[in-house]
């Protein structure tokens, strides 16, 4: 089966590299230049971690080649890049396509919705909950698997095509899924930002000093105090929605296997497993300028409309945007960003099941 996967970063070549291993014909897509030439020059990808060797993929010159005729549709990359690869992709897609949101950040996939909304096709968008793989780009066209993961949530837009979407990922990636009834359930149980924001500012003399650490190892009591802290507040705008709820802890036993009473249990358990990846090397890293605008901004922004108070998120988002001198709320997804300012909790939940 042909597969167009559009980025070039850590998921990207991950899930190229296996597909192509599985027999299925892979083409890459990034909007930049110097990403699709890398590939192409390399001729192969080239994985290491607990899969090795090297896969065959073809670069497409535009995103228009690269998605012709391809069943399935991944844009695999940082939210921050998202609206760029919908861009592009949105005037080619049609209504026989898979699209798989992949991992899905703060409601991206409502803004392909309303893309395609124009054209008056309806592919079949799957959000994915994080990515199915943990893996490191460790060069252009080389990647560092360390583990697929168990169980991932998805849900589909429209909602009711989610089990007939299941079933073909299941053919492609085996029985690993888990489907929700709405797209919110997807946002909502995003778990990263909640165990990457508060590990990397309570450790970010290691990140300025580019020092070797691995982020799951540094999660003392203290600091898996504050991420607990700040998923009680994403679960109790989780509550008011009536999504599927799952603790940060819950979502660890799930999908890494690990074992623990409590989070600090459960981080030690994690860091035993999976030995890296190593925390990050630099103050500008997307566990802040990712998971801060598209996520917690986010779930402030739903959190507002039920009227739930989230003093930590709120004190996250301002002294990140302070740090970082930038404003995260601004730059982030907002309700009014996606095109659902002004709607209360129940229209919400209806958009996000149907889309526009």
């Amino acid at each position: 089966m042909k597969v167009a996967i559009l980025g070039a970063g850590n998921v990207a070549l991950a899930n190229a590299w296996h597909l192509a291993r599985a027999g299925h014909d892979v083409h890459i897509w990034s909007s930049f230049a110097g990403e699709r030439s890398a590939i192409a020059e390399a001729g192969v990808l080239s994985a290491e971690g607990i899969a090795q060797g090297t896969a065959k993929v073809s670069v497409a010159a535009d995103a228009g080649a690269c998605m012709a005729g391809a069943p399935l549709v991944m844009i695999c990359a940082p939210a921050f890049a998202h609206q760029a690869l919908m861009s592009a992709a949105a005037p080619h897609l049609t209504e026989a396509q898979d699209v798989l949101v992949h991992p899905v950040t703060g409601l991206s996939s409502v803004l392909l919705s309303r893309m395609l909304k124009a054209r008056g096709v309806k592919p079949t968008i799957v959000d994915v909950s994080t990515s199915l793989f943990t893996a490191r780009k460790t060069g252009p066209a080389s990647v560092r698997i360390l583990k697929l993961k168990d169980v991932v949530d998805i849900a589909a837009i429209p909602a009711e095509r989610g089990k007939a979407a299941m079933r073909r990922l299941e053919e492609v990636f085996g029985r690993r899924f888990r489907l929700e009834g709405n797209a919110l359930a997807i946002s909502l149980n995003n778990h990263n930002p909640v165990y990457h924001v508060p590990p990397l500012l309570c450790n970010l003399s290691r990140a300025e000093k580019a020092e070797s650490w691995i982020i799951w190892e540094c999660i003392t009591p203290g600091v898996a105090r504050l991420v607990k802290l700040l998923d009680d507040e994403r679960l109790a705008v989780v509550r008011r929605y009536g999504t599927t709820e799952t603790s940060v802890d819950d979502y660890f036993r799930q999908a890494h296997g690990a074992e623990g009473r409590d989070l600090n249990e459960v981080f030690a358990s994690v860091a035993k497993k999976l030995k890296g990846p190593v925390g990050p090397q630099q103050l500008e890293h997307r566990f802040i300028t990712e998971d801060v605008p598209y996520a917690l901004v986010f779930f402030r922004s739903l959190g507002r409309v039920a009227g739930i108070d989230m003093p930590v998120t709120d004190h996250l988002i301002g002294l990140t945007s302070a740090l970082y001198d930038r404003d995260f709320t601004a730059q982030g997804h907002t309700l009014e960003k996606l095109g659902l300012a002004g709607l209360g909790p129940r229209d919400i939940l209806a958009i996000t099941s149907n889309g526009f």
